[in-house]
Parts: structure tokens; sequence; C-alpha cells
């Protein structure tokens, strides 16, 4: 077992100052630990290939629209609101109101709403819960997707919400052939309702509540600005430079090397030497980086098409996930009713749909999929397709094989002295902004760097 290598430890050679850390990326992982290693003391150098921060948050106005990449929920007490005075301030407040299609075409609550299961008529119930406590006992998990998820949910009700088919759509291949690693991370909201007491209380809802848990309140959360994304990371940028971050924007990096005790980033822009270097950039992009060669883990692309509408039903909410059996795409996300604008005629989304390892970015064909699905179930009309963009990397795709590749890739890595921290760095299913910046500071932590307080904890908000 490798030993990791602590950055308190490495010697600096006389050519580079002592506590030159390079980072690399600018996503919330590379900004969150440049603001951490810079308030520790060090000299910061933050290299980001674009030519603005962000990662894989970011905007594209098109005409009147403004559309997005990535997420745009903040939970209240979100860490990425420390990183920068005001942040806050400047992100609207909402109700996020999700709806998933159901098998057949029905909307229902996202993820699952108990009351769903009684509508059933009373064998088909019956036949469904012998079926679950059936699973319980005799399914036995072996690394499996397909296993975890019978076990805890049992197959028929695996089947009859749709889960099935959105995991699959999600991946491109079955749940036989992904990870239960997914289960735990991605569907931790699953992986809670589905334990035996949250069951027990759910069923007790579902019994004696009134009213679909659809129309309950929900908590009011943070959104991005209403100009999109830039606003958010300039302030943080121009945090980081007024405490010293030496920031090099637009670079892509051709490889990496030590000599001696320290490291050599060989540009597109020029040599940058350091005596560390801490890495947010996905870790194949690393390993090709530092060892010239492929480290065998795949990442799921993602196209993101941006559309407008003459009308939504209404049902529909703000974010709409896919359950049905039929079309590609996975979630979609309703900005007219994020930021409503009464001088815009039309309702504007964002539709996103994964993209297989080799697979093509193919807007047109994705386009006329969801048209044909929504608009024949009755949920929209006279759609257009505004703009769209291909966003790499942003899902790792865990096989039942992938963990013993991964341990190995991150152990080279970290023989050959680079900390490896965030989402895309440690090739991790983070779905917040504050669980990203939270591993951060804990990685850095086991490298041998003190963080600041770590702030307040971490809500369940995919952010």
């Amino acid at each position: 077992m490798a030993t990791r290598t602590r950055v308190a430890d490495l010697r600096t050679s006389p050519q580079v100052p002592q506590g030159n850390v390079i980072v690399l990326g600018g996503g919330i992982a590379g900004l969150s630990a440049a603001q951490t290693l810079t308030a520790a003391g060090m000299q910061v150098t933050l290299v980001e290939a674009e030519a603005s921060c962000g990662g894989t948050h970011r905007s594209h106005a098109i005409g009147p629209y403004t559309f997005d990449v990535g997420s745009i929920f903040y939970e209240a007490n979100a860490r990425l609101f420390a990183l920068a005075p005001g942040l806050k301030e400047m992100c609207p407040t909402i109700s996020r109101q999700q709806r998933r299609i159901a098998p057949g075409g029905e909307l229902l609550h996202y993820p699952l709403e108990p009351r769903e299961f009684l509508r059933r008529r009373p064998l088909e119930l019956l036949l469904a819960l012998l079926d679950l406590a059936w699973s319980r006992l005799r399914v036995r998990r072996n690394g499996g997707l397909d296993a975890i998820s019978r076990k805890r949910l049992g197959r028929r009700f695996f089947e009859s919400t749709g889960l099935r088919h959105y995991i699959t759509r999600f991946h491109h291949v079955p749940p036989e052939e992904v990870s239960e690693t997914f289960f735990f991370h991605r569907m931790g909201f699953i992986d809670k309702a589905t334990r035996l007491r949250a069951l027990a209380r759910l069923t007790l809802r579902a019994l004696f509540s009134r009213g679909s848990v659809a129309n309950r309140p929900r908590p009011v959360l943070h959104v991005r600005p209403r100009e999109g994304f830039a606003p958010l990371f300039e302030r943080i940028l121009a945090q980081l430079r007024a405490q010293g971050v030496e920031t090099r924007l637009a670079t892509r990096i051709d490889s990496i090397r030590r000599e001696g005790s320290s490291f050599v980033l060989e540009t597109d822009s020029g040599t940058l030497r350091a005596s560390a270097i801490v890495s947010t950039i996905p870790l194949a992009t690393l390993h090709k980086a530092v060892f010239g060669t492929s480290c065998g883990l795949e990442a799921l692309d993602m196209t993101t098409l941006f559309a407008s509408a003459s009308w939504l039903d209404a049902r529909v909410g703000n974010v709409l996930f896919n359950f049905d059996r039929h079309g590609r795409w996975k979630r979609a996300t309703i900005y007219s009713r994020i930021y409503p604008e009464p001088a815009l005629p039309r309702e504007f989304l964002a539709i996103e749909c994964t993209i297989p390892p080799g697979g093509e970015h193919a807007p047109d064909v994705i386009f006329a999929d969801f048209r044909g699905h929504v608009e024949g179930l009755g949920l929209a009309r006279d759609l257009a397709l505004e703009g769209h963009t291909r966003v790499e990397g942003c899902y790792p795709l865990y096989r039942p094989d992938t963990e013993a590749t991964l341990r190995n890739t991150l152990e080279r890595i970290a023989q050959a002295g680079i900390v490896t921290v965030g989402r895309q760095g440690r090739f991790e299913y983070l779905p917040t902004s504050s669980g990203v910046i939270r591993r951060v500071r804990e990685e850095l932590e086991k490298a041998g760097l003190k963080s600041p307080a770590d702030g307040p904890p971490a809500s369940g908000v995919r952010a």
C-alpha cells in the first residue's frame, strides 16, 4: 500500500519557493482548495484550462434566455457561500418542485411518493409487498446495483416506479452492470428511505396522511444569480486574487514530471514549477499528464439541450425527471419557473441526456426524441431547440470492477507525490457543492495541511 505524500513534508529545490503549490482546476473543488491552502500560509497558483472558473457550472445566454450546465440549487447554509463575501445575497430563493414521469406517462412526485403504492389494486399491492418481504430475506448483495435495489425495494417496486428505467437511461447499461456504489452515493435518498425504520414511517404516512407529498411546503433553496453563474464565480476569483492567489486561466496542461523534489508543469503557455501539486481535474486527465497512459476509468459525458416552448403543463414543476419507459433524456430544468420573466412569452428549459463512453453528441436526435415524448404526453406544445452543448466527464461510470481500478490509480498518483481532491479529482459521486468542499478539506488535511474551520454542515440538497 502506498503512503500518501504529505504536502508539508515536500522539500523544495532552490528554484522553487517553499510552500509554492499549484492547484489544477478552477471548479468549486479547485477554488475551495486554493482558499484553504492560502489560509494555511501557502503560495498558491491556480491553473484552469478554460477562460473562466466554475468547472461544469456554466451559463449560456441565447437571445433573451439564460440556460445552465450544472445544478443551480444551494441550501441556505451552503459551504460555497463562505468562499467570498456577499455570495448568498446574490442568490435568490425559490421552492424546488420536483416531479417525475412514471411508466405510462403519469406525473408523480420525485423521487418516490408513499401514497402511490396504496393506489394499486389490492392484489397487485399484496403481491408487491410479498415480493418486498421475500427480497429482504432472500436477495443477496453481489456488489451490483440491481441486487441492492431489488433487496431494498423488491423487484416489483423497483420496476413499477420506473427507477430501473431511469438507472438504465442514466448509465446506458442495465443495473446489473453498475456497481452498488451508485446506490449509496447517487441514490442517497432511496438508501435512507428504504431502511426498515424509514419504511415503517413511510407506510404510516401513506396510510394516514391526506394529499400528496408533492403538495406539501418545500424548504426554500437558493439558486444561482439571475444573470447566470459568472457573477458568482467572478466574485470568488476576485476574493482569491485579493488573498494573493495567482491565477492562470486558459492554460492547458501538456505534461507533469518530477525534477528532484519539485514538480514541473509543461503547459501551452509555458513552464510552471512548484513544490507541490493539488489536482481537482479529472483523474483520467491527470493520469495521462503524469504517466502518458490511460488509467482505465470511464466517465459519462452529457448532452445538454437548450429549448423553449409556447406552453408547459403547470404540473411538471420546475425540475422534471424521466422515469418512463420512453425517451432518452433524464432531467429537464425549467428556468422560466425559477426565474420568471413576464416579458418573455415562452417557457424555457434545459434538457440533459448522458452520452455513453465513445458515444456521439447528437443534439438534433435527442431533441426530436424529447419533443416526441413530452408533446405526445400532452405536457408541452411548440417546443423549439435554441442551442446545445456537450459537457465532458460529468458522471463517473462505476462498473463492478471500477473500485479496484480506482484504488490502483489513486495509489499510483499518491506515489508520484500529487494530492487529489474533489469530485473529479478523486472520481467520486459528490452531488452537492457543500459535499465537494467538505471532501476537499478532508483530503487536504490527510495530506498534512491544516484547513480553516469547516463551517456549517452540509445538507442533502443537490447543488
